[in-house]
Order: structure tokens, then sequence, then C-alpha cells
């Protein structure tokens, strides 16, 4: 249904039943291996050092990847007055394949059970909301089934790390890193049998290269993601009244597979046409955090007494704007999916809207008795009421200039909001 008031006339748009096996029963057994070891060089150096191995046993017709070795190097370096730490790492880590992946293509491969799809003017098509008795003997359209890759690989990383921290007077730290992150088999969704000529041609079934089948969804490990990042943060302890945390990424994520599940490219011919910035690129991202406390003082009188025991925590998060597709609206390349952009622009060339929020929480504790006291808190979120908005609006059209509501906020995130509670210990 498309409206509310068509669901409620059972005027429907589009109906889908299946038919066949019901479930799928598959086995997933797995065995890690694993042998690592620490040592201490010098009082001032440490190495850590590691080996682990990985198997996937899926079922047929999945071959098992069996190279899934990942070694791992760790290296701590404290010179001279041992106030600077420099740290270092390097190491594979493979995932596993999801079962999501291979159940689809065990269940929608088209020998366990077939999905029907009609329109309401088609012939046979039910009257909300009554649904088939049987399965069809002629399908008037051909049904779209998924398939795996037997040669799937499971998706592992190369990360490289390097950080160096130094301690400063006043029980503070501050410390600098890099992260860099390479990702290869990432797991994808590519059409397999895309449509050669547009509807309009009247050939049947789009001249698809498999005329028993409509789209064909092939689960494969081709998609890759870098990721590098630089992290600064400040840490100052606990004192007798404040604590601080600072926190900077300034950071750059490429990839050419989508961050939701299992993405599908828009050129299933040239997955690298869908190479750019990854959905979750967010350049900056500082995050502020601590507290303030009002130590308690024996010689406290009065509103100093009162004082003693307050405590305020506070975090403010501000994230740089992530990118978004920019869509036409319509299947430029006659595919059936309609993720295509116009001629020349790149995936995930525009940029949403940024976020900024400020979260507060203060608590006073009482002591009651010896053993019993009570804590009463007040929190808020959002407590500058920043309008934090979701994702824009992708649809581009077709046209020069872009349709009015192009880039245009279509959610948002909460505005303030105010808690409070009450805590008895004993």
């Amino acid at each position: 249904f498309n409206s509310i008031s068509t669901l409620l006339n059972g005027n429907y748009q589009t109906f889908q039943q299946a038919f066949g096996v019901p479930s799928q029963l598959q086995s997933n057994p797995n065995v890690g291996v694993f042998a690592q070891d620490e040592w201490r060089v010098r009082p001032d150096l440490t190495i850590n050092a590691g080996l682990r191995y990985d198997l996937q046993f899926l079922p047929d017709p999945i071959r098992t990847d069996t190279d899934n070795l990942s070694p791992r190097l760790g290296i701590v370096y404290a010179p001279g007055d041992r106030k600077t730490v420099i740290r270092a790492s390097f190491g594979l880590y493979y995932d596993r394949i999801p079962l999501r992946a291979t159940s689809n293509a065990l269940q929608r491969d088209g020998s366990k059970y077939i999905v029907v799809q009609l329109s309401p003017t088609q012939p046979g098509a039910p009257v909300f909301p009554n649904i088939l008795p049987v399965q069809p003997a002629t399908l008037p359209t051909k049904p779209n089934i998924t398939r795996i890759d037997p040669n799937i690989e499971a998706s592992y990383s190369q990360q490289a790390n390097l950080q160096i921290e130094r301690e400063l007077p006043g029980n503070a730290v501050v410390s600098v890193g890099y992260l860099h992150v390479r990702a290869l088999h990432l797991i994808l969704s590519r059409n397999a049998n895309v449509p050669t000529v547009p509807v309009s041609a009247g050939i049947p079934n789009l001249g698809r290269p498999d005329p028993d089948w409509g789209n064909i969804s092939r689960f494969e490990s081709s998609g890759k993601s870098n990721y590098d990042g630089m992290v600064v943060s400040f840490n100052k302890r606990a004192a007798r009244w404040a604590s601080l945390r600072l926190s900077y990424t300034f950071s750059r994520t490429i990839d050419n597979a989508g961050n939701f599940f299992f993405s599908s490219v828009q050129n299933n011919f040239d997955i690298n046409d869908d190479r750019g910035l990854s959905d979750n690129d967010q350049r900056h991202r500082l995050v502020v955090s601590g507290s303030l406390e009002v130590p308690p003082h024996d010689k406290a009188t009065g509103f100093q007494r009162f004082l003693c025991g307050f405590q305020m925590g506070y975090i403010f998060t501000y994230a740089s704007r992530l990118p978004f597709n920019v869509l036409l609206g319509s299947d430029r390349n006659f595919d059936t999916n309609f993720n295509d952009r116009q001629v020349g622009v790149g995936r995930n060339t525009g940029r949403g809207f940024d976020f900024v929020s400020l979260d507060l929480r203060l608590s006073r504790k009482i002591q009651l008795t010896e053993r019993v006291d009570l804590q009463l808190l007040a929190e808020g979120f959002n407590v500058l009421n920043h309008a934090n908005l979701g994702v824009p609006n992708n649809t581009f059209g077709s046209g020069v200039q872009p349709l009015p509501r192009f880039g245009q906020p279509t959610a948002a995130f909460d505005p303030r909001q105010f808690q409070f509670g009450m805590k008895v210990s004993f």
C-alpha cells in the first residue's frame, strides 16, 4: 500500500506471496586457534606477538575459506624517564561470513521457494485481504532470486597503529595517535542478471541474460575500504575538584560499498564506479567530558556545607557532516534498482548536517545513616536544544536544477530533554 487511505480501502499497489519450503536449516561450526607471547626485551621495551587461525564451515555450495591466518605484533617503548610511551602495532583481523547472506542464498535460490509478485490489475490477483490458495502455474512476472558466490571469502582488515603518549605535570596525560585500517573482501550484493533493454522496448523480461529469472542478487566478497585517522587526546585525571578528558579525531574513509546491510552498487559491471566517501566518513569529531565536584570539608559551615557532595558531569560532542548519495530518483540504467546518480556524479558527494550536543548530570549525595545514603539526580540531554537534523532528502531529480525538497532534512534527533531520579544505597 502506498498510503493509509489505500490501506483502509484495500487498494494495494503490490502483492507478494511466498510458496515452498517454510524454513531453512543450516549449521555453522567455527574453529579458532591462537598463540601469543609477551617478551620484555629490556625494562623499557616490551614486544607482544601472536598468530591466529580461523575456520568457518558453511553448507554447500559454499566452499570453506582455509587461508584465514592472521599475525599480530605490538611494541611498547618507554625511554628515559618513562614519562613518554610509544606504542605501535600491526595485525590482520578476520570476520565471519554473515549467516543472513548464506541463509538468504540457500533459501531464495529459486529451488526451495518462489515469491510471486502481482499488481492488482494482473490476472489472478487476489482481492484484499484474500491470498492465493496455491502457487500459480504461470508466473506473470519472473521472480527475483538470491545466490551466493561459492568461492566467497571472509572479509578481513589490515590494521596499523602508532601512538605517542606523554605524562604532563598536574596528573595529566596527552597523546597523539594514527590509525590505518584497510578492509578487503567486504560482502556486497550485485545483480548478476541485469536487464539489457528498457521497459519501453517491449521485450520479454527486459532481455536478461537468464530469461528464467528476474533480478539475481549475488552475494560476493568484492568490497574494499580504507580508513585513516588521527586521534589527539588530553586526559586530566580526577583531582580534588575536577577531571577532564578531551578527544579529537580527524579522519577519512573511502570504500566502494555502502554501510547498510549488503549494499548494492549502481553499476553492476563496474563495482569501482561506486568508489567514494564512505557512508560514515566523518571528518571531524570532538568530545569533551569530565566532572566537577565539591569535596567534603570538615570545617565547612552554612552554605559551604550545603554545597559539599554536589557533583556535575558533562559531555560535549561535536561531529561534522556525514555524506549522502545524490540520486536521480529514476532508473537511468534500467536495472530495476533506483540507486542511479547523474552521469559524472560520484557516490556520496552530498553533505548532510553537523551534530552538536551538551549533556549534563547534577547529583547530590546525602548520608542518611551510617549505612544508608540517598542520591538525588538531575540529567539533561542536548541542553542547548541544538537542532540536530537527520538524513537529508537525497533525490536531486533529472533536471539541471534540483527538486525543491532536495537537501532538506527528513528527520531530527531528540530535542532538549530532562529526567530526574533518586537512588538509595544501603
